[in-house]
């Protein structure tokens, strides 16, 4: 039970944190201020 319980809350966290690095890799800083480098595999993400 617990560790059906366990990879299912992976699971869950696993999209969560792939849908937030997909919104940020498609986004960028709109001021001049600090945009940080995405590292090679976030690139693969991008949309354009």
């Amino acid at each position: 039970m617990k560790s059906q319980l366990k990879k299912l809350s992976f699971k869950i966290a696993s999209k969560a944190i792939l849908n937030s690095a997909k919104t940020e890799v498609n986004s960028s800083c709109f001021f001049i201020g600090y945009q940080p480098k995405l590292p090679e595999n976030a690139k693969k993400l991008r949309k354009f």
